[in-house]
């Protein structure tokens, strides 16, 4: 079925579209512009009430998503601390706010009765308030990637990965994922259908994959979209969905109605994060801070970097998200256990706003270097406190070359002897090398992932490395440790 854009660029995305090939037939256009309720924080449409919001209130980390009540009267906001607020009909069941959270919360999930609900984070750890039972979580898991969403099915309720890998908990069926697809953007929502025997996940570029009775109503896949997808809410009946842009784009598709969107009516600053289906034909947009990524530029960005820099991560202040801003950004969400994919959300903005400079494990005098192989991070410490932090790319553990393992040898060293150029040698190119023990040392690299990933060496970006070099920051006989 042809999608029923309600952006305000809607007929231009149409001429470009056909242009492409993707050649959507004529919209439906609907009501652009201002909502009929709403203060910039939640946004109602089809005479969805107003009923309330954290605009103006001093919160310790930003809202991150939305859910309403089974009634549509009500619904909750959360923020990535787990702080809950309810509205409306909505019941106020308790919250993870106080609690020591490993990784941040994504999204509320309600109960069939409204009397409770789970809050999921990005590790999948899974928080139950109300009559939500806890049935299991993939907290403790070696998820491939972060969970971004989830839902109610049968009682019980289900996570969805950025990946497209789906878990089931409690009576929630499992009925497939897209985990084994080669998506070309990463998933970033789910709803289920009312039987609870189906599901869709929703991408960013808006692909739609349906499970189980879950039928497939059309996408926004191939057209291209002046921002991202960013959720999914489906109608009552089932038999259709409507999609959320972060520009405030929504696209309606079987039988949702095209009733608004906020194109044009986000306050600056602001990008749509989600939306809830507020009973009927009815919606509510709900907006925050938008998350800074490779590409971005502006004040915002320069802050970033800056707020960064003053907690000790070295990377530049040029108010332009390049590759080793995103170097930077690996290395605060490695210390501070997020998922490491060189984005920040709002969720994490709030993290970095709150955050000290991290500990070293040591606390010796004068000058030493630690190398975290569990966290993937390099330390520069001076008499015990730390003064640069580096991402790093450490030793995959795989074999390689002829039955050698990728190992990073731990404990105690010192730098012994330097090359001031580009070494080529059995454990591969080596930019600038400090060893510290054998033909293992800390050297630039072209790749230093987010991941281990070398022979065996402590990989650094060739800047990293001519930084520390210019700098002389890590002089020869500087007491090094290895540890994980």
């Amino acid at each position: 079925m042809p999608p029923k854009p309600i952006t305000a660029g809607a007929l231009v995305t149409l001429l470009v579209a056909a242009l492409l090939g993707a050649a959507p037939l004529p919209p439906a256009m609907a009501q652009v512009g201002g909502p009929p309720g709403g203060d910039g924080t939640v946004l109602g449409f089809g005479a969805a009430p107003f009923l309330g919001s954290t605009e103006g209130a001093a919160l310790r980390s930003p809202i991150v998503g939305m859910a309403a009540t089974p009634s549509g009267q009500g619904y909750w906001l959360v923020a990535a601390d787990g702080g809950v607020f309810a509205y409306g009909d909505a019941l106020f069941a308790g919250s993870a706010g106080s609690l020591p959270l490993r990784q941040p919360i994504v999204a509320l999930v309600p109960t069939a009765s409204g009397k409770g609900y789970w809050l999921v984070a990005a590790d999948g750890g899974i928080f139950a308030f109300g009559d939500a039972l806890f049935a299991g979580s993939t907290a403790g898991l070696p998820l491939n990637q972060p969970i971004v969403g989830g839902a109610a099915s049968r009682g019980g309720y289900l996570t969805v990965a950025r990946d497209g890998g789906v878990f089931a908990f409690g009576a929630a069926p499992f009925l497939g994922s897209a985990g084994g697809i080669a998506l070309r953007q990463p998933i970033v929502g789910m709803a289920s259908t009312p039987s609870g025997l189906g599901y869709w996940l929703v991408a960013s570029d808006g692909g739609i994959f349906a499970f189980g009775d879950a039928v497939f109503h059309g996408s926004t896949a191939g057209i291209p979209l002046a921002g991202p997808i960013v959720g999914m809410a489906a109608t009552a009946s089932g038999l259709g969905y409507w999609l959320a842009a972060a520009d405030g784009g929504v696209f309606a598709f079987g039988d949702a109605s095209s009733i608004g969107s906020a194109v044009g009516a986000l306050p600056s600053g602001r990008q749509v994060l989600g939306l809830a289906r507020a009973g009927g034909q009815r919606f509510w947009l709900v907006a925050g801070r938008p998350p800074l990524t490779l590409g971005a530029v502006g004040p915002g960005v320069e802050n970033l970097q800056r707020r960064l820099l003053e907690l000790g991560f070295w990377g530049p202040v040029d108010g332009r998200f390049g590759p080793l801003t995103t170097q930077q950004v690996y290395a605060f969400q490695k210390v501070h256990g997020l998922p490491r994919d060189g984005l920040l959300d709002g969720a994490e903005m709030g993290v970095l706003e709150r955050a000290g400079r991290p500990a070293a494990r040591g606390n010796a005098a004068g000058l030493s270097v630690e190398v975290d192989k569990a966290r993937q991070v390099l330390f520069v410490v001076r008499d015990g406190q730390v003064e640069w932090i580096f991402n790093t790319s450490t030793g995959n553990n795989r074999p390689y070359g002829r039955g050698a393992v990728a190992v990073t040898p731990e404990g105690r060293f010192s730098f012994t002897r330097q090359i001031d150029g580009l070494r080529i040698s059995s454990l591969g190119a080596l930019f600038r090398p400090k060893y510290f023990v054998g033909g293992y040392a800390i050297h630039g690299s072209p790749s230093v992932p987010p991941f281990p990933a070398s022979h065996g060496c402590v990989r650094l970006t060739n800047a990293a490395i001519n930084f520390i070099w210019d700098q002389n920051t890590i002089p020869l006989s500087t007491p090094l440790w290895v540890y994980s």
